[in-house]
């Protein structure tokens, strides 16, 4: 049990360290509109997350047989998106292109919160990406205060790392390093949704 979890929280936290929408969207509001907006950005984009969670656990109860076809598709359909964006992420080349530090008008935490629910929760690959991991958890019997855990730790990880990166992101030495790794976080993300995936298929 500890181990799938271990593997469920750094499949997480891998596909938070390859740059995807939001981050971009909380570089540009640092980089931009000061920290202050930028960590509301951070609250937002983890309120988001904490949603899709209560959904997608919403979701799941309705599927109370979990040898029912019901299930058996949702087991493929989430294990087959998991393989392809491994694979993705696997085979991409990409460079990436940061955006230099403009002088604009100051942002508001308030305002912030707003943009990163708002973007965050129009992501449709949110719910599909939570829909995988719990799924994972629940056909290995996680009990409901273990999935109460990991949603509580995945909430927290994802708004105390995006407030962070917006930080390191500020010094050219990290910006710098993330520009000559990006393709090695790509790889590790890539491997382990492809081993969530695999699982999640061969399960069934």
């Amino acid at each position: 049990m500890l181990a799938l979890f271990l593997l469920v929280a750094s499949t997480h936290f891998a596909a938070l360290l390859s740059p995807g929408p939001d981050f971009f969207l909380l570089l540009r509001a640092g980089l931009v509109k000061g920290l202050r907006h930028a960590d509301g950005v951070a609250a937002g984009i983890a309120l988001a997350n904490l949603l899709s969670m209560l959904l997608v656990l919403l979701a799941l109860s309705l599927l109370p047989v979990l040898e029912g076809p019901g299930w058996k598709l949702l087991q493929l359909v989430g294990g087959g998106y998991f393989i392809w964006i491994g694979a993705q992420a696997l085979l991409t080349t990409r460079e990436l292109e940061l955006p230099q530090a403009e002088a604009g008008e100051r942002g508001s935490w308030r305002l912030g919160f707003s943009e990163g629910l708002l973007a965050s929760s129009l992501n449709p690959k949110l719910p599909i990406f939570y829909a995988g991991l719990f799924g994972v958890l629940r056909n290995a019997a996680m009990p409901g205060w273990g999935l109460a855990m990991s949603m509580g730790w995945m909430t927290a990880v994802v708004l105390f790392w995006d407030m962070a990166l917006v930080r390191l992101l500020g010094h050219p030495r990290w910006r710098g390093w993330l520009q000559l790794r990006v393709r090695e976080l790509d790889r590790l993300c890539g491997a382990l949704l492809l081993a969530l995936g695999m699982w999640l298929v061969v399960s069934v």
